[in-house]
């Protein structure tokens, strides 16, 4: 959507300054003729490049609250222009004011609030987007906001959890990575001092260690570099298209991890499968969104393909082959809603069924992975420590041999 300012004169011969948002020049005239209003000057107002630190932002939590908080004023009479302008005042930040008084002048000017919304869409999703638009045109937009709502409320709680379940497995790895370095940095070079007064061959182990040691303390800045180009390149290979497959398939077979994958993948499809179909949006184009917003690709892939195979008349029941991504619990159930006209309380069923099990799976989650974490701890430390030690109970046999 473009924006022009314009120069105008009402009947009365008063001259008027403003701005309307239109997708063309000539939209943008035919909305000032139907006002009225004599034109003057019309012209596109040049593009201002905004820098990060400039852009507009809205954590996930604060989207939730926006979502609340414009359902609960609508609820009670507030027009969608009054609701929004109430927010941008309610705003502190200047970056999120302004994206709110833009969107405000673009409503004002007749574009409807999914339009001015999808303005910003690196912000607001296409599922918000999409949900919006169909309350607008079906005329149930209060109640197209409280399945928004709770889709958007469900969607946090699962990352919640998800994220808090890793909270102590990252904390232990973290923690033994940075015993290990320290002893690599502070105590294995003053053991090198002792050894290498003594002239004798030192097992492997000791050497690899010895000699990393002695790279890392004597090279600390080249080591730095050579540590975050290392991080930067997995994350990059990570982020590229085939690895990311790769990825996301073989987290699918890792034991404990593949299952919350899974269940995590299958409740985040369940339930904006439901939304999108409460609020009206059709199943072809609710499969559509529902792919673009998974993050697992074969999942992504998965939906997609069964989309192409609903609209050329094949049942969603059918559409997913696949029982290592969708067990036969959820196709049978999906077909079964199908037939009976139920769909949408089958699909919120499901989303109830998976976030429980996620939930429940994640409670347990440091008890189970607590022996995988002792093995790593033990390895590594261990691994070290004999490392330092193997030498010591060596040296007087080392000794004699080099005599």
């Amino acid at each position: 959507m473009k924006k022009f300012k314009y120069v105008t004169s009402t009947e009365d011969g008063a001259t008027e300054k403003g701005s309307v948002h239109a997708a063309t020049k000539e939209d943008a005239a035919e909305k000032l003729r139907k006002e009225k209003k004599v034109i003057i000057s019309l012209e596109e107002t040049a593009k201002v490049r905004d820098w990060f630190w400039q852009r507009p932002s809205l954590s996930f939590v604060e989207k939730m609250a926006f979502t609340e908080h414009l359902a609960t004023m609508m609820r009670v009479g507030v027009t969608v222009t009054e609701a929004m302008d109430i927010l941008k005042q309610q705003t502190k930040r200047e970056n999120n004011k302004r994206m709110f008084e833009n969107i405000v002048q673009m409503i004002r000017s007749g574009q409807t609030l999914a339009k001015s919304l999808s303005e910003y869409d690196k912000i607001f999703s296409e599922v918000f987007i999409s949900m919006i638009s169909i309350g607008e045109e079906s005329g149930t937009l209060e109640k197209t906001m409280d399945h928004l709502n709770l889709q958007l409320e469900k969607d946090y709680e699962l990352r919640k959890r998800v994220i808090s379940a890793f909270v102590y497995p990252i904390f232990i790895v973290s923690l033994t990575l940075l015993l290990t370095a320290g002893i690599i940095i502070f105590v294995l070079p003053k053991i090198t001092k002792i050894f290498s007064s003594f002239d004798v061959d030192l097992p492997l182990p000791t050497r690899i260690l010895m000699g990393t040691s002695e790279f890392v303390t004597g090279h600390p800045i080249i080591s730095t570099i050579l540590t975050i180009a290392f991080g930067g390149l997995m994350t990059f290979l990570i982020k590229t298209k085939h690895l990311k497959s790769a990825r996301d398939n073989g987290i699918l077979y890792i034991p404990i991890f593949g299952k919350l994958a899974k269940y995590v993948n299958l409740a985040r499809f369940s339930r904006m499968l439901n939304s999108l179909m409460q609020a009206g949006v059709p199943i072809t184009k609710s499969l559509q969104i529902t792919s673009k917003m998974l993050t697992s690709l074969p999942y992504k892939e998965a939906v997609a393909d069964a989309k192409k195979k609903v609209e050329k008349g094949g049942a969603l029941g059918e559409a997913f082959p696949n029982d290592k991504l969708f067990p036969i619990l959820v196709t049978k159930m999906i077909l079964i809603g199908e037939k009976t006209g139920s769909l949408e309380q089958t699909t919120a069923h499901l989303a109830n069924m998976y976030e429980k099990n996620v939930n429940d799976l994640t409670k347990n989650l440091s008890t189970l992975l607590e022996p995988i974490l002792l093995v790593f701890m033990g390895m590594l430390v261990g691994g070290v420590a004999v490392s330092v030690i193997l030498p010591i109970y060596q040296l007087p046999n080392l000794l004699q041999s080099a005599a």
